[in-house]
């Protein structure tokens, strides 16, 4: 199994903050790194969950209606704990220039609706290009257009389709968007269709899994598949057991 950590360390510090992205970058024994993209007012790409800022900011409104000056001053630590005070929306610049060269996969997910984000892709690309990052990197959405435009950017990059409903005809779709990569909601994850993705040269995420007991029913289904967690902890004795947190 490969531990891949939801939104940084999410269950320790304020989702999508530096603060989760350094915990997670501490233990070698996790694999990789998620987070979300979304595109400021001013073309900037940022690191955050939602569409709007209420949930884990002290910001209202979206994103898109703000620059990344005025999103950088928001507090997007306080709602998590007091402790947090002060943590910061991230660029996604920033959050991926404390992971170059930790020897982790980032899943970037392109938080795309339709043609919400004119530009977002492109965006996205330049930054992970400039920091000479591709291959580290695995370009990831919902949005089968915004998948088929990163195949078009960047042929040679890492693309994942993620699956949150039954998935019917999912070779097709990885075909449509030539994604080799895919993250299914564990609920719909069985070992037959692990097994028939992987024999069929796709590599297989599940999300998110927050409960020990279902990694143990799982363990064999989940031999080299990406599992992504908040908590990176209920992995840790199925990785490396001689690991102290």
């Amino acid at each position: 199994m490969k531990c891949i950590a939801h939104r940084g360390w999410s269950s320790y510090a304020p989702e999508n903050t530096m603060a989760a992205f350094y915990k997670a970058l501490e233990h070698d024994w996790i694999f990789g790194i998620e987070l979300d993209v979304h595109l400021s007012k001013d073309g900037i790409p940022v690191v955050i969950h939602d569409h709007t800022l209420e949930r884990t900011t002290n910001g209202e409104g979206e994103v898109r209606d703000f620059t990344f000056s005025e999103l950088s001053q928001l507090d997007a630590g306080s709602w998590c704990r007091e402790s947090f005070s002060g943590e910061r929306i991230p660029s996604l610049e920033q959050a991926l220039a404390a992971m170059k060269d930790s020897g982790k996969k980032v899943t970037i997910e392109l938080k795309q609706v339709g043609s919400r984000y004119i530009g977002m892709e492109e965006a996205v690309v330049e930054v992970v290009d400039r920091l000479d990052m591709m291959s580290q990197v695995i370009f990831a959405s919902f949005d089968h257009t915004s998948v088929k435009r990163i195949e078009q950017l960047a042929p040679h990059a890492n693309r994942g389709l993620i699956i949150g409903q039954l998935p019917n005809l999912i070779l097709e779709q990885l075909h449509y968007v030539a994604a080799d990569y895919v993250m299914i909601e564990h609920h719909f994850a069985d070992a037959a269709l692990i097994k028939h993705l992987q024999e069929n040269g796709i590599h297989v995420g599940v999300w998110t899994i927050d409960d020990e007991l279902i990694v143990n029913r799982g363990r064999t289904m989940y031999e080299d598949v990406y599992i992504t967690t908040n908590n990176p902890r209920i992995l840790k004795d199925h990785i490396l057991k001689s690991t102290t947190i």
